[in-house]
């Protein structure tokens, strides 16, 4: 089922069906969800985080909004106009949706994912999202989606050459990554060594044979690509 949920979304977010107006293009996905054997009421009470949403950051957030939702409660930030660029959708049901536009938003012509950034952003956020499931009395096991969203022609902007690197074009609209199953999410010490098999993928998915924000012994923001 919530595979089911995460590829259901990815398609509606494809069309830009997001509970706030939304930049158009390109998009940042991540998926946190409960175990579909949890005890979680579906109509759980979320008041807690609603009084409280600071841990219900949106992806790369500069300042927040809140509003309430049909499915549960929302926090996201604007640009300019009015749109937000990124959001995180708590669901009663104990799913957080984040979205994110800035980071992957296409300038002109160019079409980049920016290979430091994504990566940073993501594990700034992740420990905000494992708390805000631990007040709601999510209880473990849960899985992790990471996805990207019409991406088509897209490459890797790398910080540094690198020899033997050539990032490619990603040749279709979306990029679903494998899951992350964490047994038990109050136990975790390094999230960036849990986020690196994905992240391996994500790089593998632009023609390179693995993150090179990691060094050789896994260790996140020594590797290559970090290099002065």
């Amino acid at each position: 089922m919530k595979g089911i949920f995460r590829n259901d979304r990815v398609k509606e977010l494809q069309n830009n069906r997001t509970p706030v107006k939304f930049l158009s293009g390109a998009k940042i996905v991540l998926h946190l969800m409960a175990d579909s054997r949890s005890t979680i009421d579906p109509n759980y009470n979320i008041e807690i985080i609603e009084r409280n949403p600071n841990y219900l950051l949106p992806i790369k957030s500069l300042g927040m909004e809140t509003s309430h939702t049909f499915d549960g409660f929302l926090t996201y930030t604007t640009e300019l106009d009015g749109s937000a660029r990124s959001y995180a959708h708590l669901y009663r049901k104990g799913v957080i949706e984040a979205v994110e536009g800035s980071l992957v938003k296409a300038v002109v012509s160019k079409k980049e994912i920016p290979s430091i950034a994504f990566e940073e952003e993501i594990l700034k956020t992740l420990p905000y999202y494992f708390e805000v499931l631990r007040r709601i009395d999510v209880q473990s096991p849960i899985t992790i989606y990471l996805s990207f969203v019409n991406i088509k022609d897209y490459s890797m902007k790398l910080n540094q050459e690198i020899l033997g690197v050539q990032p490619i074009q990603y040749p279709d609209e979306n990029l679903k990554l494998s899951d992350i199953f964490i047994e038990n999410f109050n136990n975790i010490d390094n999230v960036p060594r849990m986020m690196q098999p994905v992240f391996d993928e994500v790089w593998n998915a632009f023609g390179m044979f693995k993150s090179f924000n990691y060094d050789e012994d896994g260790n996140w923001g020594y590797g290559l690509n970090m290099k002065d």
